[in-house]
């Protein structure tokens, strides 16, 4: 079976369409020298060709063909070198390189004899015919082999090119799903809370309500919104605008909500906002959700080098290890994976019966630099 490196199987026969000089040089010489000149072109004909399909033999048949090139030259005449051509290419197709500086040393064997056997040290005139020749015969070898390795680079990087396509459409459906269960969910749950307290509240107040159903409404469309944003790629979430709804749905849900630090303390890039933001509504969505809690705090700082954002609820508390196992409970997953994206990192630390902080802390990279300066 054919090798599947190197040059096409149609180029060998091809180049021989080039053995009619050997050929023609044999004619008109004496029957005994020209019968048996024609039975070995034919034999070297037929070994050259076996390279092509014998990548394991490949090199016992390049020697081979060295070889008669060798014996034509020391028969005949100096002219028979140039079918050292044949071998030359194929050693650029040999795969190991002991094998390469092998053939290469025979080349080199090749031509110091053709060299020393006609006297061309002596001949000027025919050792600089030559010299162009023998340097094209070893230059061929390493031409093959970075065409193989080129080819082998792009084999490979179609290859990447067909992973990475593939990650990054894994990774764009797990976008869309923490987007959805971040974006959404955060709005059905308040949703949710309001239609519960607008059910309680219909024959004690129903005045009140009323108001409930009617932000209900307004939620309602908010989510209808939010869902074509995040369809046409531009939801653009902020911290700030989720510190408003965060007082929205925990004020629903009857926690009580305090804010600290400066928000003005710190300039962060859009990209760090956004993920920042998305990641307070996943942890706010979660205290509404499981803590159980009456009060929660969001803090924030800006120090040097780093964005640090908070979030500490007094509720039930969870187990730690078991809640870091449970990715569809409380979503650590979801914003581990997009802290990363921004070199970030989660901590998550709870006690039972004393409640869940959950800090999220992304470098700043523009002050980062301002310092190394």
């Amino acid at each position: 079976m054919r090798s599947q490196e190197g040059p096409p199987f149609y180029l060998a026969f091809i180049w021989l369409v080039y053995m009619i000089y050997p050929v023609a040089s044999l004619v008109g010489r004496p029957v005994n020298e020209m019968i048996p000149g024609f039975l070995l072109v034919v034999f070297f004909s037929v070994i050259y060709i076996f390279s092509f399909f014998n990548a394991k033999r490949r090199i016992l048949s390049i020697l081979l063909q060295i070889l008669i090139v060798g014996f034509f030259v020391f028969r005949y005449d100096e002219n028979f070198l140039y079918m050292a051509f044949y071998p030359s290419p194929l050693i650029g197709m040999l795969k190991s390189r002991k094998q390469i500086v092998g053939s290469i040393i025979a080349l080199l064997t090749l031509f110091a004899f053709t060299s020393w056997k006609y006297e061309m040290f002596t001949n000027t005139i025919e050792l600089i015919q030559l010299i162009p020749a023998m340097l094209v015969m070893l230059g061929m070898p390493f031409i093959i082999r970075a065409g193989q390795r080129s080819n082998e680079l792009k084999r490979k990087l179609n290859l990447a090119n067909e992973e990475i396509a593939h990650l990054s459409k894994n990774e764009e459906r797990q976008r869309i799903s923490r987007d959805l269960h971040d974006t959404l969910g955060h709005t059905l749950s308040l949703i949710t809370l309001k239609s519960e307290l607008a059910e309680k509240l219909m024959i004690k107040n129903p005045e009140r309500a009323a108001q409930e159903v009617k932000d209900i409404q307004t939620t309602s469309r908010a989510a209808l919104k939010q869902l074509r944003e995040l369809v046409s790629g531009m939801n653009a979430v902020t911290v700030r605008d989720e510190i408003t709804h965060a007082k929205q749905i925990l004020a629903a849900a009857g926690i009580v909500l305090e804010v600290k630090g400066d928000m003005d303390n710190g300039v962060m890039t859009p990209l760090v906002d956004n993920i920042m933001g998305m990641c307070l509504r996943e942890a706010v969505t979660n205290v509404v959700k499981h803590s159980k809690a009456s009060g929660c705090a969001i803090e924030w700082k800006g120090e040097a080098g780093s964005y640090i954002l908070k979030v500490m609820d007094k509720g039930s508390g969870v187990d730690v290890d078991s809640c870091n196992g449970d990715v569809s409970k409380n979503g650590l997953n979801g914003m581990r994976e997009r802290l990363k994206l921004v070199d970030g990192e989660l901590q998550f630390e709870s006690v039972i019966d004393q409640g869940t902080t959950v800090t999220f802390k992304v470098p700043n990279v523009n002050r980062a630099i301002e310092a190394g300066r």
